[in-house]
This record gives C-alpha cells, sequence and structure tokens, in this order.
C-alpha cells in the first residue's frame, strides 16, 4: 500500500521551494517511486494532474535536462 500521507507531508515542505517543472519532476519522481497506482495516488496526495504527472514521467525517462534559468521552452511566454 502507498502512504498517501507521507507524500502529501513531502510535497507540502517542497511545494514553497519548486517551480511548475519542480512540482512536475517531484510528483513523477515520487509516482515512479510507489510504482503500480502511484501515479493517482501522488494525484490525489497533490492535487496535481495525472497527465502533468505522466509528462513529468516522460521527461525523467528521456532525461530531458535544460540547464539556465526559466522553466517555460524557450519562445513560450505567459500572457
Amino acid at each position: 500500500m502507498i502512504d498517501d500521507a507521507a507524500i502529501r507531508a513531502r510535497y507540502a515542505g517542497m511545494k514553497a521551494h519548486l517551480d511548475e517543472r519542480g512540482r512536475r519532476l517531484f510528483a513523477a519522481l515520487e509516482a515512479k517511486t510507489a510504482g503500480y497506482g502511484g501515479i493517482a495516488t501522488v494525484s490525489r496526495a497533490t492535487g496535481i494532474a495525472r497527465s502533468t504527472i505522466g509528462r513529468g514521467l516522460k521527461e525523467l525517462s528521456r532525461g530531458q535536462h535544460r540547464g539556465g534559468f526559466g522553466v517555460r521552452a524557450v519562445g513560450a511566454r505567459r500572457w
């Protein structure tokens, strides 16, 4: 059984220090570590959408790392 209270506590402690990419990768790593049912459990514990966690898992599996500053892709803007 996955301990969603522990996930919730770790997320609460880190949330203020993470940007949107950091939150996505944190949730993805928690889901990956939890194994089967991890995405659903992490989504319930953190409030992060399942699709966002899935996107984070893809980033982890590809080993994507962007250096420099910023969260968004080059040329992407927040209106």
